[in-house]
């Protein structure tokens, strides 16, 4: 099971206050029964916050990709130094996120065309220096947050649903401050979350914290971009 066993185990000890993890509660049981277990030995309302803020899918795929157990320690560890585009697309919904959903060849391009633009409107909140590829995630994890801020803002979701959406926020500034608000209000919820199930001083929780002040940061440059443009 791809060591989930022994890495919701690393979890529940941390809850109950053991010093060694017990893998052996959780063998033998699928991941979803294994993680309704660990959010048994939670709470509910740690649960609460947590399923507020991620899917089961998601945070499956965030403790299978995400982390790996440091045995010695007994601890999890995360294995980046911040949320790249793939960690966005982990966390918003696990593997099969918003990039498999069916959005037309046009709301495609709008979603495209978006990245670039608030890649171009954010650019000063990042080092001169970003490598290509550093830049391509960067496009990707834009692109990820219009995909999930689109499925999120439609309930019953048809091709082209999307369309009107997606072209007011080129032709509103409203409209596309109130995109990076719901950005920072989500990385708030996912800093919460992440606290909870992995402890204040991790390094996903702390990867979190610093994307909801970026986020906060992001609505203030896009505002001044677009005032820049209209003089």
């Amino acid at each position: 099971m791809r060591n989930f066993a022994v890495k919701l185990a690393i979890l529940a000890a941390r809850v109950q206050g053991d010093v060694r993890p017990n893998p052996q509660a959780f063998l033998d049981l699928e991941p979803e029964e294994m993680l309704r277990q660990y959010y048994a030995i939670l709470g509910e309302n740690n649960c609460g916050i947590v399923n507020f803020a991620f899917s089961t899918k998601a945070i499956l795929d965030i403790l299978d990709e995400e982390f790996e157990v440091d045995v010695d320690r007994n601890v999890l560890m995360f294995r980046k130094t911040f949320l790249d585009a793939q960690s966005i697309r982990l966390a918003g919904g696990g593997r099969a996120s918003s990039e498999g959903r069916p959005f037309t060849h046009s709301e495609q391009a709008l979603i495209r065309d978006l990245s670039v633009w608030l890649l171009d409107a954010t650019r000063s909140l990042y080092r001169g220096d970003l490598s290509d590829n550093r830049m391509l995630d960067i496009k990707q994890e834009y692109a990820e947050n219009f995909r999930v801020y689109a499925m999120k803002s439609i309930v019953d979701y048809e091709p082209g649903a999307a369309e009107p959406l997606l072209r007011s926020l080129f032709a509103s500034l409203k409209s596309m401050l109130a995109f990076c608000h719901s950005l920072t209000v989500d990385a708030l919820f996912k800093a919460d979350a992440a606290k909870v199930i992995f402890g204040e001083q991790s390094g996903y929780h702390q990867a979190w914290l610093r994307k909801q002040i970026f986020r906060h940061m992001m609505s203030k440059a896009v505002e001044e971009y677009i005032s820049a443009c209209v003089q």
